[in-house]
């Protein structure tokens, strides 16, 4: 049996993705609370960026090092039985890597503008941001009418879009047009 252990932050989007494949899939682990003001020396030994996630796999004597959340969520959900929460079809898998490219690209950067660097915009970079935020919202809002982001069940891409979207929901003071977008 392999031993799975995970460098964490409770509140890291990237760190939560795997935190919800473990659960989803009923994985076995040790995770280990990193301090984002002083990270452990292991992390910081084993991580080129010295971020989390970081996931160390040790089976059969050999441990196997993972880091970013795309690629530790797949090889745990190829590792481990369970849910499959990669699609059969190479089209519905296309989908779920080209929504994580999309949240991590492209919705993310808005976000953390959003909630970063909104005090210090102009007012019509902040019209110009509110336009592109509702149509990520608009987006993201039609994608999920039928339930999920991709097909008829659970995928990795609701697991990567889910993290961010939390934030976003969670920003003070909330979005003003959030309601426009009840899926």
């Amino acid at each position: 049996m392999a031993e799975i252990v995970l460098h964490s932050y409770r509140r890291c989007p990237f760190a939560i993705r795997v935190r919800m494949v473990l659960e989803e899939k009923q994985i076995p682990h040790t995770i280990i609370e990193e301090n984002l003001a002083e990270f452990s020396e292991e992390l910081m030994r084993l991580h080129p960026q010295q971020v989390v996630p970081l996931l160390k796999c040790t089976e059969n004597g050999k441990t196997l090092v993972l880091y970013e959340s795309p690629v530790i969520t797949e090889f745990l959900d190829e590792k481990f039985p369970g849910m499959k929460l990669m699609p059969e079809s190479a089209e519905d898998r296309a989908r779920v890597r080209l929504w994580t490219y999309w949240i991590a690209h492209i919705f993310k950067p808005d976000l953390d503008a959003y909630k970063y660097e909104r005090p210090n915009l102009k007012p019509e970079e902040i019209t110009a941001l509110t336009a592109r935020l509702e149509k990520h919202l608009a987006e993201l809002d039609a994608a999920v009418s039928g339930g999920f982001l991709v097909g008829d069940s659970f995928t990795l891409a609701d697991i990567h879009v889910f993290p961010f979207l939390r934030q976003f929901y969670g920003i003070a003071p909330a979005f003003p047009q959030l309601d426009r977008y009840p899926q």
